[in-house]
């Protein structure tokens, strides 16, 4: 992860790989497999790096790349008021 964090909105083609998943997923399938209204869909958030990877599908999920483990030695916590 590379600072600074950025908040958008999705944009097309934006993949990410979902906390538990090996592989990449649009970011519109995964929402779309949950289910999510399309008015919801296109409002919805996401928090990149620098490098654009996309960190966290803001109130759904992390990218697995980005998870804690054992080996973490540092942790920043973001939170949805």
């Amino acid at each position: 992860m590379e600072f600074p964090l950025t908040i958008r909105i999705i944009q097309q083609g934006d993949r990410f790989i979902p906390y538990g998943m090996n592989g990449s997923k649009l970011v519109s399938d995964y929402l779309t497999d949950k289910k999510i209204s399309l008015w919801a869909r296109r409002s919805q958030m996401v928090v990149t790096d620098a490098r654009g990877e996309i960190l966290w599908l803001v109130g759904h999920r992390i990218d697995h790349r980005f998870r804690i483990t054992t080996s973490t030695k540092s942790v920043l916590k973001i939170e949805l008021l």
